[in-house]
């Protein structure tokens, strides 16, 4: 018999909140007119360097970018900026299922590629549900990002917890279950947008995936999961 979970770990952008779309690696790619491989570099350096102001991003992005002025860099930082900062929406019913799993004895913890705007933003429009929150784990402030194990590993030793004793809950496959399944921690799949994962679906149909241990279509039916679960 498996030990009893004592956290769960909570994905944020569609999993927790709405209202992120487009992503800010897609802003910025579209503002700057990036290449495919450009946007993509961008993306990786916005979700992975520690900055709290968009002057001091445009710096770094300005040496990625050397084509670009650095009145052009700096703009279109600011805009995208203020445009993550105040774009996030709570997903019905996630201060709820927070609440009802702290109530259950578990530790809480966020695990999300993240950049410091949509932080900000979160802090403001969520700020109920990250009372709750034990753990906070960003991208940008850990230096990388999912799917890579090395930030799962890193949130599993700072919380002193095995993974075996721990949920991931996300609601993209390759982002967030495939990287839990490797380091052992439990998972449920929020599969809330089914279309964009079609093809994973099929091979997880064929069996060339591992499939998570759950899969559920929105918050309420995480909280129906665990029941009578406690840590």
């Amino acid at each position: 018999m498996r030990e009893r979970a004592k956290a769960v770990l909570f994905d944020v952008g569609h999993t927790l909140v709405g209202g992120s779309e487009p992503s800010a690696r897609r802003l910025l790619g579209a503002e700057l007119r990036l290449s495919a491989k450009e946007t993509k570099q961008a993306g990786r350096l916005l979700m992975t360097h520690f900055c709290e102001r968009p002057a001091a991003l445009a710096d770094v992005l300005k040496q990625r970018l050397p084509h670009r002025s650095q009145a052009e860099i700096e703009e279109s930082v600011e805009k995208i900026w203020q445009r993550q900062t105040v774009a996030i929406e709570e997903m019905g019913g996630a201060a709820a299922l927070l609440r009802t799993l702290k109530q259950r004895g578990f530790q809480l913890a966020l695990l999300s590629n993240m950049w410091h705007p949509f932080y900000e933003g979160l802090r403001g429009a969520c700020a109920e549900m990250l009372e709750l929150i034990d753990h906070t784990f960003l991208s940008y402030q850990v230096g990388c990002k999912k799917p890579n194990v090395r930030f799962f590993h890193h949130a599993l030793r700072t919380m002193g917890i095995p993974a075996q004793h721990c949920w991931m809950v996300g609601d993209s496959y390759e982002l967030d279950m495939a990287p839990a399944i490797k380091t052992g921690m439990r998972t449920i799949w929020l599969l809330n947008q089914p279309a964009r994962e079609k093809s994973t679906i099929a091979q997880l149909l064929r069996g060339e995936k591992q499939p998570p241990d759950w899969v559920v279509e929105n918050l309420e039916e995480i909280a129906s999961f665990f029941g009578d679960r406690e840590a």
